[in-house]
């Protein structure tokens, strides 16, 4: 398969989440050719723009195109992994 889908999970607004998350999506086999960290920072940032657009009406594209989140094997391309690097910057929920 040379990809898969998972749900947007509102628990994806933690990065320990995201990172537990890419473990076991890597450990099943499920994505392949990327770091667990990459695959952490792509989830975390689909679950940044699904939230962060969920009441601004004028946003409702990017929250279309948030969910689910396509996880191909070997990542996206060099912008889009360039973008999740710098939205793993913005500080996620700690869980409690």
């Amino acid at each position: 398969m040379n990809f898969i889908q998972i749900e947007i999970k509102r628990e994806y607004l933690n990065k320990d989440a995201c990172l537990a998350e890419a473990g076991r999506l890597l450990e099943e086999g499920l994505v392949k050719d990327m770091s667990k960290k990459q695959l952490a920072r792509e989830i975390y940032f689909h679950a940044l723009a699904f939230y962060l657009s969920e009441k601004a009406e004028w946003l409702k594209s990017i929250r279309a195109h948030a969910n689910p989140i396509d996880l191909r094997n070997g990542g996206d391309t060099m912008f889009r992994r360039a973008v999740f690097a710098s939205a793993w910057l913005i500080p996620g929920h700690k869980k409690r």
